[in-house]
């Protein structure tokens, strides 16, 4: 129950998906969790319910790990194709792909750590053509780690002023902060319509909820503490609207 007495509806990851999730163009979404939680496999669960047929392009996916089996199965499940640099090889003997999994060879080929300013070039063309085509779907599974490389401010222009130009920016993190080097930006969890927060024991986290616009900051601490693992507290901002989302 929340601070209200209310009782906050659960639903079945299923159920959620297929009657409560309507995503719309140029809407921000962002997944917020400690580490395996399971926000990857969330990310490509909204992903594969999401109806992507306003995309100037196919959804792009930005890879930022060495190696990551979820990823690779994910992206073969959605028959999304791999690509190691942006804009992918022409291959005019096949159809467009549902949608892209950007992996630089720097990062799926690395044995150690590569240098950064080689990772930022790579992924920012990707961001780049998603933020200025428009009617684009742009999915960062790790946002920190783009933070880390410096790309804090091309991400911030797809949450300022994306919406309106239909770029929906998909991110995920494991806090709402970060050093200050790579610090994530606020509105990663201020602006997106859509917000997936998992099971967090930090209270420093748990607070900078509160920032998120039109919600009773409290209620979002204490319901985010008592949830299980791999489940979700769903934050809808137009409304707003609450409910939690079993594992």
């Amino acid at each position: 129950r929340d601070r209200c007495g209310m009782t906050l509806q659960r639903f079945t990851r299923e159920e959620f998906l297929t009657t409560r999730w309507n995503y719309q163009l140029g809407e921000h979404v962002s997944l917020i969790a400690p580490t395996q939680n399971g926000k990857t496999t969330m990310l490509f669960a909204l992903v594969k319910h999401t109806d992507f047929s306003f995309c100037r392009i196919p959804p792009i996916m930005l890879v930022a790990k060495p190696r990551d089996r979820v990823v690779a199965q994910g992206l073969a499940d959605l028959e999304w194709k791999e690509t190691e640099q942006w804009p992918p090889r022409k291959a005019p003997w096949r159809d467009k792909p549902p949608g892209y999994g950007l992996w630089p060879k720097h990062i799926k080929n690395a044995s150690s750590e590569v240098n950064n300013a080689h990772l930022a070039k790579a992924f920012e063309p990707a961001i780049g053509e998603a933020y200025w085509g428009g009617n684009s779907v742009l999915v960062a599974d790790e946002v920190y780690f783009l933070c880390v490389l410096g790309l804090q401010s091309r991400l911030t222009d797809h949450w300022t002023k994306g919406h309106g130009m239909g770029a929906g920016l998909w991110t995920a993190t494991q806090k709402p902060s970060g050093t200050t080097q790579a610090s994530i930006p606020s509105f990663m969890y201020n602006s997106p319509t859509h917000t997936f927060l998992g099971k967090d024991p930090d209270r420093r986290n748990r607070e900078r909820f509160s920032e998120i616009g039109g919600i009773d900051g409290k209620t979002v601490g204490e319901t985010v503490l008592k949830l299980g693992k791999y489940e979700w507290l769903y934050i809808h901002r137009d409304g707003p609207t609450m409910c939690i989302v079993e594992a």
